[in-house]
């Protein structure tokens, strides 16, 4: 089957081939190196008083909404989309409403670092962590924009 909206047509093997890039690009990647950041960080405030001291508990939170949400995309809309079947438009606008979460995260990410930017006199380990706070960035970014400018106006939503 094909799922066609506004004569774009996706067949199985491009949405398999998308799902597949997101599932190994961004869902893969976001489960080892936030835990990573997480850990880091902890390491960066116990060394550095002046460390900011709401970045682990934000990257918590970031961690704990994008397992959640990757969870569901990974058991429910991945699958039909997989086999591009037609796949509800609730669902998808459920997506998007927790990318705007994390766009907001993402924002809250670069108040507390100063847009990724460690001070001077930060070691390199602080400076490590701040390196992988804009990749995340970069890489959160960007995976919500692939799924919300291609993956999901190719299933009419």
């Amino acid at each position: 089957m094909t799922v066609t909206h506004n004569d774009v047509a996706i067949s199985p093997q491009e949405a398999a081939a998308l799902v597949d890039l997101i599932l190994d690009r961004y869902h893969a990647v976001h489960r080892v190196e936030v835990p990573a950041l997480i850990r880091l960080a902890r390491r960066v405030q116990t060394q550095h008083p002046d460390a900011p001291r709401d970045l682990v508990p934000l990257l918590e939170r970031m961690r704990a909404n994008l397992d959640a949400h990757i969870q569901k995309e990974e058991d429910g809309l991945f699958p039909a989309m997989r086999l591009a079947e037609p796949v509800a438009v609730a669902a998808v606008e459920i997506m998007r409403d927790e990318h705007d979460d994390h766009a907001k995260h993402l924002r809250d990410l670069q108040r507390l670092t100063n847009d990724h930017v460690p001070p001077a006199h930060a070691s390199p380990e602080w400076r490590q962590l701040y390196a992988g706070t804009r990749k995340l960035a970069d890489d959160l970014a960007e995976h919500i924009r692939l799924e919300n400018e291609v993956l999901f106006p190719r299933f009419g939503a």
